[in-house]
């Protein structure tokens, strides 16, 4: 079973929604970075959320099975965001700690 290093970005304002969502699931440690967007953000995204200078998000990072991905993914989907959450999920072919 693969693990899969799992990325979401959110608006700043919903990072504590989906901190808590992730923790209420996965035991894993939970990376959060801020991040700037330049020019436009994503093709799909509403004219509210199309950018044309700089956005500010964050990402929130964590390393799961790659069988719990969907229960992972449903609980960020059911969290109290108040903007839409991207996320993309990797396959994490090494890892180890160099001490």
């Amino acid at each position: 079973m693969p693990d899969l290093l799992l990325t979401f970005h959110c608006a700043i304002r919903d990072v504590e929604a989906v901190v808590e969502a992730l923790r209420s699931i996965a035991q894993a440690p939970i990376h959060i970075r801020e991040e700037a967007v330049r020019g436009r953000d994503f093709s799909d995204a509403r004219t509210a959320e199309q950018v044309t200078g700089n956005l500010r998000r964050s990402a929130i990072e964590l390393i799961v099975a790659d069988a719990t991905l969907d229960e992972v993914v449903r609980a960020v989907t059911d969290s109290r965001h108040e903007q839409p959450v991207r996320w993309r999920a990797l396959s994490v072919v090494h890892r180890g700690r160099i001490a």
